[in-house]
This record gives C-alpha cells, structure tokens and sequence, in this order.
C-alpha cells in the first residue's frame, strides 16, 4: 500500500467518525436561530453557541480534554452551524477578537463537509492550556477566507493561513506494563493550512520507546531488563501530495550488542521500521568486526541485516492482506565494508558505504615509498537522475619529499576529476570560513574520517547534469614542514566557465608534531572572467599563538562591468556600513588572552572601500567566579568618508563593573561619538551606579561652522566642448551589411583609421565622461556648483556610461555608505546617417573592371565562316578579373572629411 492509499483509508474513518459524532453533537443546536450581529461571512450560517458542552459526544470530550471547558464570555466557543438555507445542522468552533472571527465547522452528511471561514482583516491567536495539554491556534487573513473541505474532492486554495499546536508534555503508555507495548515522554502535533503551503499534519513523539524483541533474544544482545527497548524519536507527516510517511526516514531504535564468538565482534544492532515498496518495512541491522589470529587484516561489514515487509491493504495478488509478507523478505547489501592491512612494508586500508544515491569508498594505504590516497562517490541513474562521478586522488612523498632548492620540498601532488558534476561557491567558501579546506586538500586519517571527508565533497561538488570539474593539486612545504602550502585551482566547465582556488597554509613552529604555533590560513578564490570579477577569502579558524586562539577573516573582492565594486577587509565593516551585494558577513579578528577564570578577548577590523576607510577594536573582560569578580569592555569605531566631502566619526564606548553572587554592585560607563570636521559634533551619554542609587548625564554639543556653502561659478561648457570635439568621443559603427560599393585607397584608409573621415553609410555614437547628461548637478571637481544640466540631443538611442555619484550629486553620509560606488547615467547620443552632411561629389573615371588579351596559340575562324559573336565569345575564355590596383586606378574619388553630425549641447 502505498502512502497515499494508506492516508485514503484512515482519512475515511475519520469522517465517518466526525460525522457521526457532529450530527449527535448539533441535536442540541438544531433549534437554535441565527446569531444576530454576526459578521458578513457568518451572517443566516452561524447558530447561537451551546451554554455547555455535552459529556458523552466524542468531539465535546476531546475539545474538553485539549481546551477545557468553554465558556460564554471566552475567546472559544462552541457553536451551531448551517452552511446553507434547507441543510442539515452542524457545530462549529468559533474563535472571537473583537469583530474579528475564525470558524471551523463541521456539517455531517454523506459526504460530510467541514467550512473554515476567517473575516477579513484578522489576526487572532488563542492560546488554552489544561492539565498536561496545551494548544495554541494562529489565524490571519486579509480577506475573507471561506473553504469548504469534503472527502474526495481536492480543497480549494486558501486566501489566509492558520496553524494549530497541540502539545501533551506527560508520559504515555500504550500497552500493558509488563508488554509489549509503546510509550513516549510526550507528544506534539501540528496543522498547518496557508496559501503557500498545502494541508500538512505533523506528528511528533519523543522518547518513544517499543518493547519489540523477546526476552531470551534481548538478553542475549545485551538488551537487558528493558527487554530491547531503547528510547528514539518519532516523526510522521501527513499531507495531500505525498500521504502518510515518516520524517527523518522513520522509526530506528538503536541497541547494545554483544556476540560471545572468536576473533568476531558485533555492534550498532538497531531495529528500524520505515517506508517500504510494499507498505512498510521493518528491518533488524548489526555491524560486525572479524579478526583471524595471526593474519593482518581486519575486515568491517555495517548495515547487515533483513528487510521483513508489512502490508497495511492489499497483498500482491489484489486480496486484503494485513501482516508479515514472508515471501518478500530482503537481505539488502551491507551499508558499508571496510578493510585493514597492516603487512610491512604496506599499511593501509580502505572503506565502502552506501549513500542515498550511490556509493562512497576511500582507500588509504602508504606502500613505503609512497602514500596513495583516493576518495569516490558514485551516484547511480534513478527516474531523471543521471550517472555522476566525483574522484579525489592524491600522492604523497615520503619525508622530506622531492627538494626543489632554497629549503622548498615538493611532499604530494594529485586532483579531483568529477563528470556530471559542478562547483557549489557557497559550500566551499563555508568550508573554507569553518577551517575545513583539509578535507579537500590532501585529508588526513582518509579511512577513520571517511563519512566526514565524502559528505563535504558531495556538499562542495553536489551533482549537474552535463557539467565537469577538474582541478589539478598540490603541496609543497619548508624548513622540514615547519610550513606547508596546498593549493588546488578548480576549473568548472562547459559555459559558464568556473574558477576557483582552494589553498591552504599551515605554519608550524618550532616543532610540526608538537607546535607553540600553529598559524593555519584557509584561502578560498573565485575568478568570473566574464564580469570580470575576483574574490579571496582567507580564515584563519584553527591558529593558535602559545594556547591562545587566534581567529578572523580577511576578503578581497574586486568587481568591474555594470556594478564595479571594490572591497578589503581584516575582519569585517563598521556598523554602519551596509555591505554590497555577494560580500558575506566576516568573522572579527580575534585572540582569546584569558586562561583560568580570567576571561579576556580581544577583537579588531580594517576596512577599505572605494569611498571609505574603517577600523575598529573591542576588548572584553570577564573575572569573575560564581558570579562575584569584574566584568568590562573597551571599544572603538571609526569612520572615514572621502566623497563628496571629507568626513569622519568614532565612536567609543567603555564600561567596568563589580558583579556580587550574580548581581551588579556598582558600575560605570561611558558611550560617546564624535563627527566632524567642520562643524564638530559630540554626543553620548554617561553613567554611575552604586547599589540602588543611578545616575546617567546625556550630553549633545555642536561647535564650529560649516564651510560655505556658496557655489563656486565653474565653467563647465568648455571642458565639455574640449571632450565633444576629441576624436575618441566619436566612434562610427557600420550596419551588418554594406551598402555602397564603394573601394577606398590607402590614403582613404588612413584617414578613417585616424578618424578624420567615416564612411556616408555609418552610424555615430558620441560619448563623453566630463558630467553625466540630463541630470541636476550639485558638485563638479569635488567642489558645489550651483546646480546646472546639461544634455546632447540626436535622434538615436541613448549612450550611457558610468559615474561616480558623490562628484556630482550632494549625497548624505548615511547614503553615501550604502549607495553604490558608480551609477549608471546618460553619456551621449546615437545618430544616423541621415543626419550626416556628406563632402561636395566629384567626378571619377569608369570603366569595366574585366580586360581581355589575345593569349598565344589562339586562332580564329576563316572571315567567311566565323559568326559575328563567336570572337567575343572566344574571348570570355581567356578573361582574367583585373587587379585591385587596377580598379583602383578606376575608382579615384577625392577624400574629404565628411561634416559632423548635427549636434546641439544645451
């Protein structure tokens, strides 16, 4: 049975049940008339609510049970319900704010049908806690929402959303004490409706336990009184699409084993129930270790067990079937096999495990004279998935590796290969930023941190149908690996091309096996010559100076094209700063100075953008011991912005207090900012505190004037003249096809390769960088102007170019931080040809460009028989097409520069 068939089944019960149990509950509304003043929605629909709740109806028991008792004057009540003039009655739990209403309704019939109904405008939540239950209901909607809900038919899509909680926090046991039986410490459910999102039913239990193994079977695998009950949690979802199944892959209950037989050792015995191609499975699992005496090699199976499939309907052949199918038990491959060797001078070993898709194996082995490392996933074709490989292998020289002078050793070389596979950008900068970038370059312990190593590959290189990756790699180290050097670069192709680099540096000192230093920088790269654009990201996670930790991020990102971005930065950006588009949030550059029970950190930034610089520091003090000691901090923040006018703030803050059994004695604190220059500005604020006295002192001081703000008379039509009349502001772009036959001299040429003259066919582009055109101008030449535009008018489509805002726009220090670095604006015009006055005519010579010469050997006819054509004829044979410098001794037109397209600056 599949899900869907299962949740058909119970779903049909459920009804019925509902229905039944409504149409007993409404007996007692059916005399009841309409609620006067009820909302549009409800109005003539909608009974006057029952004075209690009955005893010994279903629904009213487990309302009772979940909300308690519902009284006239609450935000629940129970109500009648007729959905329509002539139908039958049924009940209906109204929520109530104000005018704001939810309904939930039930109608029993054949079918029977349940109505949710929400005024427009509500946003309710009612929360209803009794005994060991507590529920919470959130609906909202901003218009009305009017559903009508019945077996077999698909639910309309809401216009709200509604979510409803149920929570029981008490232990439960289903079954009899001594068992079999279930239990849980408790259980969650939830209902979720919304207009993104379809009907969904979650159901959780947690700790839940089942008694599912015989005593004799229990104590032999080391189960123990519980008789092979260990706690796990349960999680189902029911919704239309996709039935009844469990979440987190099903019910597994792991327990202790041990097998009393030689040179074997069992582990991970677990018992799982899941979904299954015939229903549900329920499968026994146990990991085995074999060891022979005397021989060197030790061999791992995980995951071997059975498969005994359970029907819930019908059985392979249509008849109704409820139990074990013994005819299709299962005896799937291990999950995983591993081998070790240890045969001098080879050692080494290796490890397959099923994953999801596919496979995952690494091998490891060191044959004296060389280390071989490779790592594979394998994903098999399955409905539209396709075949993919991914292939990491490495070499590795023995001590000290191959010397290439002045102290550098070349210690291993290898590359990941991956067909149908891609790049993911966010993955690998992840691994680089968590300190990571080891389990690409060149892993260490391959074998024992196998499932760690192909779970970050299968992240970092996820599958792409049609796409490869190669990527070369390696490592070179100094000073006898005092400091070691492993970089990968990864090439992502077809169309879009990817570039990426992976490196990673290790510094070590005095001794790699035991260091007082450990400094280790985890570089991550990317290059889109397409943009262009490059980004580095270098982590320093896992350094470390004489114990103390040292961490923090640097970034690099330089970005040309339409949206030119410049960025650098230790550490991260001021607090004010807004980062653009792609920079990712920067770990603080931090060094942890404390040890015992003295708690001392210290943190800083630098930063510099195309218009600002930033820096930054904070120091941190925790002395204290169950509560009683010091605690401070100490920071700075500072600012500077360069466009359109010089100016900065610092910020600085400074707090110290005396903390007693967890509570604050005295303290004091300063937070204070200063902006200038011209005029200054000082603000903050102050504090002491003693006990319970407090006293706080805010200050705001201005002092200085601001610089004129008079315009400057700046002349700008020349300089824009002087750019109009230079020959690069023109550029002559000829149509797809020619339409003259026009051939030039070299003399011609040269006056179009210098621009001096176009051809009369061509179209102009006129551009210039001076202002950007059909704007207001504020500033020009980093000084106010008064405010002024300027424009070039053509009759073609626009030019634009790019600017730097802050010179020629009065921009706010806020805006000037989040604006980006260049804007986009109008530059020139286009214009056509018809707007071009071409140079006087001339005339040239013409003539044909075919000659004819009378070859040796060739002889005509006698006068009397020869036709009158047949000579010309004759001497089609032997044409030759004339040389170009013939035809060009024909076409000999003057060269005179054409006049410029009419252009008027205003």
């Amino acid at each position: 049975m599949t899900p869907n068939e299962l949740l058909d089944r119970v779903a049909a019960q459920l009804w019925q049940l509902a229905s039944s149990s409504a149409r007993e509950l409404a007996l007692q509304a059916a005399s009841f008339p309409a609620e006067p003043g009820a909302p549009a929605p409800l109005q003539e629909r909608l009974l006057l609510g029952l004075d209690r709740l009955p005893d010994a109806n279903l629904l009213a028991g487990l309302l009772r049970d979940l909300l308690g008792e519902l009284p006239a004057d609450g935000p629940l009540r129970l109500h009648g319900w007729r959905r329509a003039p002539g139908a039958e009655v049924g009940v209906a739990l109204v929520a109530s704010e104000g005018e704001k209403r939810a309904v939930l309704a039930l109608t029993p019939g054949d079918p029977p049908t349940v109505d949710v109904v929400v005024t427009a405008g509500a946003a309710l939540t009612i929360d209803r806690a009794a005994a060991d239950w507590t529920a919470r209901a959130t609906v909202s909607s901003d218009l009305v929402w009017d559903v009508a809900l019945s077996p077999g038919t698909p639910p309309p899509a809401p216009t709200g959303r509604a979510t409803i909680t149920f929570t029981h926090a008490a232990p439960t046991t289903i079954g009899p004490a001594a068992g079999p039986g279930i239990s849980t410490s408790s259980i969650a459910a939830e209902l979720r409706v919304g207009a993104d999102a379809p009907l969904t039913f979650a159901l959780a239990l947690e700790q839940f336990r089942a008694a599912l193994l015989p005593s004799a079977l229990a104590a032999l695998l080391g189960a123990g009184a519980e008789r092979g009950t260990a706690p796990a949690d349960l999680r189902l979802r029911i919704d239309a699409a996709n039935g009844l199944r469990f979440d987190d892959g099903g019910l597994r209950v792991a327990l202790p084993a041990r097998l009393p037989l030689p040179a074997l050792s069992a582990r991970d015995f677990a018992v799982e129930l899941g979904e299954h191609r015939l229903g549900l499975g329920l499968g026994a699992t146990i990991s085995l270790a074999a060891r022979l005496p005397g021989v060197p090699v030790e061999a791992n199976l995980a995951g071997v067990g059975l498969t005994l499939p359970l029907a819930l309907g019908r059985g392979a052949l249509g008849e109704e079937a409820l139990g074990l199918l013994a005819n299709a038990i299962e005896a799937p491959l291990p999950s995983g096999i591993g081998l070790d060797l240890t045969l001098p001078p080879v050692r080494g070993g290796g490890a397959v495990r099923r994953t999801e898709h596919g496979y995952a194996g690494v091998l490891d082995l060191d044959l004296g004279v060389l280390g071989v490392q490779a790592l594979g996933l394998l994903e098999l074709p399955e409905g539209t998935r396709r075949t993919s490989l991914l292939a990491l292998l490495s070499a590795r020289f023995p001590y000290p590796g191959i010397q290439l002078g002045f102290g550098f050793a070349l210690d291993a070389v290898g590359g990941i290969v991956g067909i149908n596979r891609r790049a993911d950008v966010e993955q690998l900068r992840t691994l680089v930023s968590d300190g990571n970038a080891d389990r690409i370059l060149f892993p260490e312990n391959a074998v024992a941190r196998a499932q760690e190593i192909t779970r970050s590959l299968d992240g970092a290189f996820p599958a792409a149908p049609g796409r490869c990756v190669i990527g070369p790699m390696v490592r070179i180290n100094w000073g006898g690996r005092m400091v070691t050097l492993a970089g990968a670069v990864v090439l992502g192709f077809p169309s879009p091309l990817q570039i990426v680099l992976l490196g990673r540096l290790l510094v070590a000192v005095p001794d790699p096996t035991a260091p007082l230093i450990r400094l280790q920088a985890s570089v991550f790269g990317r290059i889109d010559p397409t943009v262009p654009e490059t980004e580095l990201l270098v982590s320093l996670a896992g350094s470390w100076i004489v114990t103390t930790p040292v961490s923090g991020e640097l970034y690099l990102l330089a970005r040309g094209g339409r949206d030119p971005v410049f960025v650098l930065s230790a550490g991260g950006f001021h607090p004010r700063y807004q980062r653009p588009p792609g920079v990712p949030a920067l770990d603080r550059l931090t060094m942890d100075l404390g040890g015992g029970y003295l708690g001392l950190t210290a943190d800083a930034y630098l930063a510099v953008t195309s218009n600002a610089l930033m820096f930054g520091a904070q120091l941190r003090l925790d002395a204290t011991i169950a509560g009683c000691g010091v605690a401070g901090e100490l920071g700075l923040d500072a600012l500077f912005v360069w466009e359109p006018t010089f100016s900065f703030s610092v910020h600085v803050h400074a707090s110290v207090a005396v903390r007693a059994f967890g509570r604050r004695l005295a303290s004091i604190g300063l937070d204070f900012t200063l902006e200038g220059p011209a005029p200054w500005h000082a603000f903050g604020t102050g504090s002491i505190s003693i006990l319970w006295w407090d006293v706080s002192l805010d200050f705001d001081v201005r002092w200085g004037e601001a610089p004129r703000s008079l315009p400057q008379e700046r002349d700008v039509l020349p300089l824009l003249s002087e750019a109009l009349a230079q020959p690069s502001a023109w550029t002559a772009e000829r149509p797809l096809e020619q339409r003259d036959g026009v051939r030039l001299t070299k003399a011609a040429k040269a006056d179009l390769a210098a621009g001096r003259a176009v051809r009369a066919d061509v179209t102009l582009r006129i551009s210039q960088r001076v202002v950007p055109l059909d704007r207001p101008l504020q500033r020009f030449a980093r000084t106010r102007v008064r405010e002024q535009r300027w424009d070039l008018s053509g009759d073609g489509a626009l030019v634009t170019d790019r600017f730097v805002p802050g010179e020629f726009f009065d921009m706010p220090a806020e805006e000037q931080l989040t604006a980006p670095a260049f804007v986009e604006a109008k530059s020139g015009v286009v214009t056509s040809d018809k707007r071009v006055v071409l140079g006087a005519a001339h005339l040239v010579e013409d003539g044909y460009e075919t000659g004819y010469k009378v070859e040796p050997g060739f002889q005509t006819a006698p006068p009397r028989r020869r036709h009158r054509g047949f000579g010309r004829y004759g001497l089609e044979r032997y044409a030759h097409v004339a040389a170009p410098d013939e035809r060009l001794a024909r076409w000999r037109a003057a060269q005179r520069p054409l006049a410029a397209a009419t252009v008027t600056l205003r």
